[in-house]
C-alpha cells in the first residue's frame, strides 16, 4: 500500500481547488490512488483514523492502518462526479465508500501541504528537507526539497527504496543517471552523497524546471546535466543508473538504458509492483541480472551490477 504524500504542483495557477476526502476504511489503497492520478490528482495524503499524518517512515519499516482516509487535490476542472465515478469502479462499484468534496483557495492548500511535511531520514545518513527546514542531524547528509514543485519528497515507498539504495552506495566521483528524474531528488542526493555528476532525464518539461530549481537550492545545479526526452549524447555511459518509473514503462526503456551501462554500472529500478517484478527483470536477462532487493508497501526495488557490457 503506498504511504505519505506525494505533490505535483502544476504549471498554470489555479484560483480554486478541490479537495476530495475519502473515507477509505479497509479498502485497497493502491487502486484508488492509481485512479485519482489518472484523473489528474496533484497531490495524494494517507491518514489513519486519529487524522495522524503518515509521512517517512524509519528505513525498513512499512507501516500499515486498519482503517484509512485518503485525500486528495485536483484543480478544479475536475467535478466530484468524476472523482466519485473513478473511486467506486477502482474499489467497489456496488457500494462506494463515504466521500467528501471541498473548494479551496490556492493559498490555503499550499500552506497546508507544506506543514504536513517534516525532515525524513533515509539508509544512515541521508535527510530530505523540505525547504527551510535545517537536518537535524549534525553527522547527516541533508538535501532540501521545495514540496510544491513537483512529485518526489521522497514520501512514496518507490522513491524512498531508492533512497535507501543510494545511501548505501560508495557515489564519490561516480557519475549518475536520473532516468525520469521527477524533481530530481534522486540525482541531487546522489550528488550530495558524493556523486561527481549527474544527468537527469524526464519528457515533462515541469519535471525539468523543478530538478533544476532543487538544484540551485542545493548548490549542484553545476554538476546535474537535465535533459528533455528519452535519450542522452551517444556514447554516454554511467557508473550509476536509477530509474524510478512504472513497469510497462521500465520494460520498453530496455534497450535505451542498455546503451548508457559499461561493465561494473549498479542499476537500481522502482515503481514495481512486487509482481511485477519478474517480469522487469526477465526484460534485462540479456546483460543485467536484476534482483529484488528490498520491498516496501507493496512496490520492490530491484537491483544489479553489469557483470560484462555487451
Amino acid at each position: 500500500m503506498p504511504s505519505g504524500c506525494r505533490a505535483t504542483e502544476p504549471t498554470s495557477t489555479h484560483e480554486h481547488w478541490l479537495r476530495a476526502d475519502i473515507e477509505l476504511g479497509d479498502l485497497a489503497a493502491e487502486p484508488v490512488e492509481r485512479a485519482l492520478l489518472e484523473l489528474g490528482a496533484f497531490s495524494i495524503e494517507y491518514r489513519d483514523a486519529g487524522d495522524q499524518p503518515l509521512l517517512e517512515p524509519a528505513p525498513g519499516a512499512a507501516p500499515l492502518w486498519d482503517r484509512l482516509h485518503v485525500a486528495a487535490l485536483f484543480g478544479a476542472q475536475v467535478t466530484p462526479d468524476s472523482i466519485s465515478g473513478a473511486v467506486a469502479k477502482a474499489v467497489a462499484p456496488d457500494s462506494p465508500p463515504p466521500m467528501h468534496f471541498q473548494f479551496l483557495q490556492e493559498r490555503d492548500w499550499l500552506r497546508s501541504w507544506r506543514e504536513s511535511l517534516c525532515p525524513a531520514r533515509f539508509g544512515g545518513r541521508l535527510w530530505v528537507c523540505p525547504a527551510g527546514s535545517p537536518c537535524p542531524d549534525p553527522h547527516g547528509v541533508g538535501i532540501e526539497l521545495d514540496p510544491g514543485l513537483a512529485f518526489g519528497t521522497g514520501s512514496h515507498p518507490t522513491t524512498s527504496l531508492c533512497l535507501d539504495w543510494l545511501d548505501e552506495q560508495s557515489l564519490a566521483g561516480a557519475r549518475l543517471l536520473d532516468y525520469g528524474c521527477g524533481s530530481g531528488i534522486l540525482a541531487i542526493a546522489a550528488l550530495a552523497l558524493g556523486a561527481h555528476s549527474a544527468i537527469g532525464v524526464d519528457v515533462d518539461p515541469q519535471a525539468l524546471l523543478a530538478s533544476r530549481e532543487n538544484a540551485r537550492r542545493n548548490g549542484c545545479l553545476e554538476s546535474l546535466e537535465l535533459l528533455p526526452g528519452a535519450e542522452w549524447p551517444a556514447g554516454e555511459s554511467f557508473d550509476f543508473i536509477v530509474a524510478n518509473i512504472l513497469s510497462g514503462t521500465l520494460i520498453e526503456l530496455e534497450a535505451a538504458l542498455r546503451s548508457g551501462v559499461r561493465t561494473g554500472t549498479r542499476i537500481a529500478m522502482s515503481g514495481i509492483l512486487v509482481h511485477q517484478g519478474s517480469a522487469v527483470a526477465e526484460a534485462y536477462g540479456d546483460w543485467v541480472r536484476l534482483t529484488n532487493s528490498a520491498e516496501r508497501d507493496g512496490w520492490a526495488l530491484l537491483t544489479g551490477v553489469v557483470e560484462q557490457h555487451i
